[in-house]
């Protein structure tokens, strides 16, 4: 019996976890209103997502949602 390949999945999934709180974050703080979105203007303050804005605004809504970050 090896047990060892299960390690390496359970890394994967913290540093997914990780990955995905470090993007709550962000999204957070850029946030200001608290609506639970991210309109162009609040993007604008993170370059990355200024210069992606089109391409992560499925559906064309004019705003983000955190789903829109993964």
């Amino acid at each position: 019996m090896v047990s060892a390949p299960a390690a390496p999945a359970q890394a994967q999934a913290s540093e997914e976890q990780r990955y995905q709180q470090r993007l709550r974050q962000l999204f957070d703080q850029l946030d200001r209103n608290g609506d639970g979105r991210l309109d162009r203007r609040e993007a604008s303050r993170n370059a990355y997502l200024e210069r992606h804005f089109e391409r992560l605004d499925r559906g064309g809504k004019g705003y983000l949602l955190p789903g829109d970050l993964r």
